[in-house]
């Protein structure tokens, strides 16, 4: 009897260790890797350019606890923290092969969140940063790597010596600045109906650039903004057309007696 006994004994516990093998080894119940990046080459090309070294207030990389809102096969979005949160294949609701995962930075509101399906577009406004991720993977990968590009459009005060501007002179450009965004392709498109509103360029000091909707081309002769200089206002009036894309910094620049629009662009006073 004994004997009958420690052979069912013997025979569970060996059950129970495969099974705790079979887990282990299962790469479905493993947390998945993920690894983010930023494309910045926009950045980098207008640093190579530059003649003075510029420490430009841009997202240039995640750290650990930075949160995402990510989903996964165009499902809802849910919030994620890098480095802290974790996910495993077999929590992921969906059967396909191929899994596709998108991810928004700063994390989108509730509302936005909810949208996925039928309904994959939101408002968006203008002022802040805002990042767009995207990675492809075969179901059971170990690694995915979500690759972020910039969707607004950040504009850069500088002085006549390639310097962020520490002066006085305020600038404001007047434009239209909501836009709508498709949530699974992170593409902003401007808002046709949102009027034009008053947008003050922050300088490189304020800690965080000012961020614009992507616009359609400015035309060469249309007012822009205005500068104030000293109590002193002036229209700022674009001498060529103007292109303003997503991804694509800005640059403004003082100079003695007028303002250079992105780099090249001189602005009539």
């Amino acid at each position: 009897m004994k004997r009958k006994n420690l052979l069912v004994f013997l025979t569970a516990a060996c059950l129970f260790g495969c099974q705790q093998q079979d887990n282990l080894q299962d790469p479905s119940k493993e947390a998945i890797d993920f690894s983010t990046s930023i494309d910045n080459q926009s950045i980098t090309d207008l640093l190579t350019r530059n003649s003075a070294a510029l420490s430009l207030p841009v997202k240039n990389s995640f750290s650990t606890g930075d949160v995402i809102s990510m989903s996964v096969s165009n499902q809802d979005y849910l919030p994620f923290a890098l480095g802290v949160d974790s996910q495993t294949w077999d929590e992921i609701d969906t059967d396909v092969e191929s899994v596709t995962f998108y991810a928004h930075y700063p994390e989108l509101t509730d509302e936005a969140a909810t949208r996925a399906l039928g309904k994959r577009y939101r408002s968006i406004k203008g002022g802040k940063e805002h990042l767009f991720g995207i990675a492809q993977a075969i179901r059971g990968t170990k690694n995915v790597a979500l690759k972020f590009k910039r969707m607004t459009v950040p504009v850069i005060l500088l002085d006549e010596d390639g310097r962020p501007y520490k002066g006085k002179a305020s600038i404001k450009l007047r434009l239209r600045n909501r836009g709508i965004q498709d949530l699974f392709n992170g593409k902003v498109e401007l808002d046709k109906s949102a009027e034009a509103e008053d947008i003050n360029i922050k300088k490189v000091s304020d800690g965080e650039l000012t961020n614009l909707i992507p616009q359609e081309t400015i035309k060469a002769g249309e007012v822009i903004g205005e500068v104030s200089i000293e109590g002193e206002k002036q229209k700022i009036v674009a001498n060529q057309d103007v292109e303003v894309s997503a991804g694509n910094a800005i640059v403004m620049r003082f100079a003695r007696n007028r303002v250079i629009f992105d780099g090249h662009t001189p602005l009539r006073r």
